[in-house]
């Protein structure tokens, strides 16, 4: 049975944590583990973690300072071998699985049986098929859709967010990752070793911070996350998006669940 680690960045906004995790929980398949790497939050998110650990079996890591999404990636290779799982799903802390896919783990070993020279998946599901960074950017390789076995995919080396890896390919190359961010650099590392990356016309996984980037609670954060993005290089200008609350809600509800707005407000 394939064995699968779902592996959460967090760093504050502890709503969006909490309802990461409860779907995570909720759509794991079997003989799979959840590990959350907490990056310093002081908002209370490594409390409600203590306090639900054996609730969700949760695995938690506690760095002393924020290591940002690649230091916590590379942080996780000390605490297990190349081969301790055959996948990891890289999830940041606003990323919820959408209940209305449950057969999503299937469908990725669908297309990973297709070829050998595949290493990776991304689940993420856009609001504007093919465009990234908040649908500021067309990725080129969208209008080269394939099909296998009737899902929908395409070829990319661009932004694959929440990615589903072959676990021994993402921890070879992690171990000694020499970059402050993730971005496009991972896809085109492996390329590079002749392996690749495919995206899911239609993803299972949302950003929930795209559909509520103007909530009040989490604006600032957002906005320091990308500037320093920018400052780095490695992000393009992205312009602020809202919804209104009406549609938010009832995007969640039909997508997660009414019990998830509690982590909107």
């Amino acid at each position: 049975m394939n064995k699968l680690l779902i592996y959460i960045v967090s760093y504050q906004r502890k709503e969006y944590t909490q309802g990461t995790i409860e779907a995570a929980h909720k759509q794991k398949p079997n003989n799979s583990q959840i590990i959350v790497c907490d990056n310093g939050s002081t908002d209370g998110t490594r409390e409600w973690l203590q306090e639900n650990q054996e609730k969700y079996s949760l695995g938690l890591i506690f760095p002393d300072q924020n290591l940002r999404v690649g230091g916590a990636w590379t942080l996780l290779t000390n605490y297990f071998d190349e081969n301790e799982f055959d996948y990891i799903l890289c999830l940041d802390n606003d990323h919820w699985l959408e209940q209305i896919t449950p057969d999503w783990f299937e469908q990725c070993l669908t297309l990973f049986s297709m070829s050998e020279q595949i290493g990776s998946l991304g689940l993420y599901k856009e609001r504007i098929p093919g465009h990234f960074a908040k649908e500021q950017i067309l990725d080129p390789n969208f209008s080269n859709i394939k099909s296998y076995k009737e899902i929908e995919f395409y070829d990319t080396v661009y932004y694959a967010g929440a990615r589903l890896d072959k676990f021994n390919l993402w921890y070879t190359t992690m171990k000694n990752w020499p970059h402050k961010f993730i971005g496009d650099k991972i896809g085109t590392y492996y390329n590079s070793l002749g392996y690749r990356t495919l995206k899911f016309k239609q993803g299972f996984i949302t950003d929930i911070s795209t559909y509520n980037f103007n909530n009040l609670k989490h604006e600032e954060y957002n906005k320091w996350f990308y500037s320093k993005e920018r400052e780095e290089g490695e992000f393009e200008r992205v312009s602020n998006l809202s919804i209104k609350s009406t549609e938010l809600e009832q995007f969640v509800i039909s997508n997660f669940g009414s019990h998830f707005i509690k982590y909107l407000i």
